[in-house]
């Protein structure tokens, strides 16, 4: 199962405790990071540095907030296509030989959707070209499929469009659970385990091919994938959208 490991002496912060957001300011994106519950920081000492980590496919920026003792509210992006980042508040040391040591963060939220999954795939309108859609895949939250933002309305085309979902769905299923079963056993308390449980609602009495070979992991999605499109009747739509009757 796939689990965060903290280091002995980093403390856990509760994502409740932290407000952050980003905003627009003429030609300028800022990154906004209010304290709901400045008791969560009691433990630290007051010169240490307030950071936000985001990260977005290969893209990687950190924001600084100040410390402890002198708090901002706000600090400017470099990076402005960020589209759904996945953040983090990080407490870390500041000067001496120690400088920028970790000694606290929050587990990781996806900013779009303000901390708490929206179901088991996130879908966002971002610059995809030359490709219609891609796939990130994260660590600790639900994978995101990105969607050319000239469609209009782009994440609500591509969960409705019953073509796009015929093409595009049963290959991120795929690589999905090719994700999901690379672990040694059934994933707990993670968004792996939220597609685990979806796969057994499709095909109740299977079981999921934890440490099976890798003929047998693929038979096995492909059976995923066959009951799913069958469920949804996905080449069914797609022929009836193209005025084809069976």
């Amino acid at each position: 199962m796939r689990r965060t490991i903290r280091l002995t002496g980093r403390k856990q912060l509760a994502r409740s405790a932290f407000s952050f957001h980003l905003a627009d300011l003429g030609a300028k994106r800022v990154g906004a990071l209010s304290i709901a519950n400045p008791g969560e920081l009691k433990a630290f000492p007051i010169d240490a540095e307030i950071r936000v980590k985001l990260s977005e496919n290969k893209l990687v920026e950190v924001l600084r907030f100040g410390t402890i003792a002198k708090p901002i509210a706000s600090a400017d992006l470099k990076e402005s296509s960020f589209r759904a980042p996945s953040c983090q508040v990080r407490i870390v040391t500041r000067g001496g030989k120690s400088d920028g040591m970790l000694l606290g963060s929050t587990s990781q939220w996806t900013l779009r959707s303000g901390g708490e999954p929206d179901g088991i795939l996130l879908f966002q309108a971002a610059e995809t070209e030359p490709r219609l859609w891609r796939l990130d895949i994260r660590d600790q939250e639900p994978p995101i499929l990105y969607v050319d933002e000239r469609i209009p309305d782009a994440s609500l085309w591509a969960k409705s469009d019953s073509l796009f979902a015929a093409c595009v769905l049963p290959h991120v299923i795929s690589e999905v659970m090719r994700y999901v079963l690379s672990g040694s056993s059934a994933p707990e308390d993670c968004w792996e385990a939220d597609w685990v449980s979806w796969a057994l609602f499709l095909m109740p009495g299977t079981k999921p091919p934890f440490n099976d070979t890798q003929d047998e992991q693929r038979q096995w999605i492909e059976q995923l994938i066959d009951t799913f499109a069958q469920r949804h009747d996905l080449s069914g739509e797609v022929l009836a959208k193209m005025g084809i009757t069976a």
